[in-house]
């Protein structure tokens, strides 16, 4: 295997489907926080991108370690690199080690202290809390191992400003409240898979009907935080038509899944709600620069 092949072997085992949406939503939360288009505010917004990449894809490494024997018994991720051998477990743990310790560093020289307390927050709550303590044990786990997935909106807004806002906030209670949708409806089309491995998921350990109510709950509570500016005044006319017509889709899956609770419903729901939640960040970003 050639040096390219060898690190593409390395991106594609850090997720870059998962890493990359965090990335996304802590560039966006950066963006707003920008007061000028600068090269001092450009700088820190490449290392925004660089700090998070690097927090995000070492977190997913040290996770991929500790659920390697999880992924070899799941058909979905049995041809993970871990799996087939291309990653060695020395190799994960060196990997995922020094990108956190990147991630961690970054906001340090840049001297921004409370983005380095949050990404280091993010790497123990999903590494620590979820993956290793919770994930094996309870149903629940995604709620208490999901604060790390909101946590790339605060890295990204107090790398640029140490303004108090409700706005990182708004954006950091929303990827909170669409985790559970992304995992849970995941685990709801591999059940058996989950069951296979152990995992004691939602959907392993309750009923189809149970599983449905609880993963539609969670996304009919995006949709209604989706509208939290309205509360505080920062909502325009124009983000209430946009967002309402946004979660039409979302609102159509809730009550196709609510009645009957298949694969079907629930791979429709899990497909939307990424896009979903991507485009209430771009036109919440789009109407504050406007």
């Amino acid at each position: 295997m050639d040096t390219i092949d060898k690190a593409m072997v390395y991106v594609r085992f850090t997720k870059p489907k998962v890493w990359g949406l965090l990335v996304f939503v802590g560039v966006v939360s950066a963006l707003i926080a920008i007061p000028a288009f600068n090269l001092r505010y450009l700088w820190l917004l490449t290392a925004v991108v660089l700090a998070l990449a690097a927090g995000s894809s070492g977190a997913e490494s040290l996770t991929n370690y500790l659920d390697r024997d999880i992924d070899s018994r799941m058909l979905r991720t049995n041809r993970r690199p871990m799996v087939t051998g291309e990653v060695t477990p020395a190799s994960a743990i060196i990997t995922g080690v020094v990108l956190i310790a990147i991630s961690i560093a970054i906001p340090l020289v840049v001297g921004r202290f409370i983005a380095a307390g949050f990404m280091a927050a993010g790497v123990i709550d999903n590494v620590f809390i979820y993956s290793y303590l919770l994930k094996r044990k309870t149903p629940w786990s995604v709620i208490l191992g999901g604060f790390s997935g909101g946590i790339p909106v605060l890295v990204g807004w107090y790398m640029i400003s140490n303004v108090a806002s409700f706005i990182p906030w708004f954006l950091f209670s929303l990827v909170i409240v669409w985790i559970p949708i992304h995992i849970w409806s995941l685990a709801y089309m591999y059940h058996d898979d989950y069951a296979r491995a152990g995992v004691p998921m939602l959907p392993v350990v309750y009923s189809d009907r149970v599983s449905a109510e609880c993963i539609s709950f969670s996304a009919l509570l995006l949709v209604l935080f989706s509208f939290i500016p309205v509360l505080f005044g920062g909502a325009k006319i124009l983000y209430i038509i946009l967002i309402g017509l946004a979660a039409v889709p979302v609102l159509i899956y809730i009550v196709r899944f609510s009645r009957k609770p298949d694969r079907k419903s629930s791979f429709s729901l899990f497909k939307y709600s990424s896009p979903y939640l991507t485009v209430v960040f771009i036109i919440f970003a789009l109407l504050r620069f406007l």
